[in-house]
């Protein structure tokens, strides 16, 4: 009967061991935004990663191929950055979100354009409606890089991006798209779009066209949560 007891004793003497030793591990995993202080410097460094991501970008078309790909490889060291934050579930305010929202905007593969596209809508929720435009650039750069057509004529391309005599075309634009939430969204008209694409060819004789290349129609539903 003793034998019994004692193991009854030990036995709970561990599971109270367990239950404080769990009570911790739930302290120590904390979601961060109920974590103050550990929210508020993750919102700072995000601020710090975007104004890396800006100040990269300063001069662009005067950089070398070797300053390129070194800004591209700084660019991926800021993605995995903001993704940690992000896993850590630190985002909170619509500057967060918008952060990594441009952050991603600069990424190489579309499920980062389409993610950008996501924060910088969530952004907006948030009340930062400024974040439409780069909802509407995210957009674009998501559809053309599937081939598909774009909605918000935002999209432009070259030939030849070496040359500096090479024609800048428009991406093929998907023209059921209404015009009211394109200039909602882009804050310009397709007029306007191409009155753009005619500055980017200032000084060369090129046609202020779409590119002849052949994209997926983009129908609503396309793109989901948006249109």
């Amino acid at each position: 009967m003793k034998r019994i007891l004692l193991i009854l004793i030990s036995f709970a003497h561990f599971g109270c061991s367990s239950i404080s030793k769990a009570n911790q591990d739930l302290t120590d995993i904390q979601p961060c935004r109920q974590d103050v202080p550990r929210q508020k410097l993750r919102s700072e460094e995000l601020q710090t990663i975007v104004k890396a991501d800006q100040d990269d970008r300063e001069n662009f078309n005067n950089k070398t191929q070797d300053e390129l790909f070194e800004m591209l490889k700084r660019d991926i060291t800021r993605r995995k950055r903001v993704g940690e934050i992000f896993g850590e579930g630190c985002f909170k305010d619509a500057k967060d979100f918008s952060a990594a929202a441009l952050v991603y905007q600069h990424g190489d593969v579309p499920d980062h354009f389409f993610q950008a596209f996501i924060w910088a809508k969530r952004a907006v929720d948030l009340g930062d409606k400024s974040q439409k435009h780069l909802m509407a650039l995210a957009i674009d750069r998501y559809l053309v890089n599937i081939g598909h057509k774009q909605l918000f004529a935002s999209q432009a391309s070259k030939s030849n991006v070496n040359d500096p005599n090479s024609c800048w075309c428009m991406q093929q634009i998907e023209k059921t798209f209404p015009e009211k939430l394109r200039i909602e969204g882009a804050g310009k008209s397709l007029t306007k779009a191409f009155d753009w694409l005619e500055e980017l060819n200032q000084g060369k004789n090129c046609p202020n066209t779409e590119c002849d290349v052949e994209l997926s129609p983009s129908p609503k539903g396309t793109v989901p949560g948006f249109w």
